[in-house]
């Protein structure tokens, strides 16, 4: 499964927190809660992650932590996972599914397209973004 896991340099700042990801530079994302930073943060590598695939450049290894410099004593490490859908596995592919013929009649009348709620159930199931 294409997920990966970093460390993130978390700091304190009079407005929340502010975090990086050390082993990609020029990344920083500034938040008011480290819940939100988070969310952020995993959103930022994932177009990071999906930048260097689509550059055909190589995803670099996570850091290990004894060898992240922290700036102040009060900074901490955390590690988030993010799932990414690799270039070569973007093709399409059929899968069937089983439902009741009445909600399936139903489905067809409203005009559902089964294929894209099938796409979206499971993308949320995973907590994966749509990729652009």
């Amino acid at each position: 499964m294409p997920n990966y896991i970093y460390p993130v340099v978390v700091e304190e700042t009079q407005t929340g927190v502010s975090m990086y990801f050390p082993d990609f530079p020029g990344t920083a994302v500034a938040a008011p809660s480290i819940v939100v930073g988070i969310k952020d943060a995993k959103v930022m590598l994932v177009h990071r992650i999906e930048e260097l695939h689509d550059n055909n450049e190589s995803v670099p290894a996570p850091s290990e932590v004894d060898a992240i410099q922290l700036e102040d004593p009060s900074d901490r490490i955390i590690y988030v996972e993010v799932f990414v859908i690799p270039p070569a596995d973007d093709k399409t592919v059929t899968k069937n599914c089983t439902m009741p013929k009445w909600l399936r009649d139903a489905g067809e009348e409203a005009g559902l397209n089964f294929s894209q709620l099938l796409q979206q159930s499971v993308r949320e199931a995973l907590g994966i973004e749509k990729r652009p």
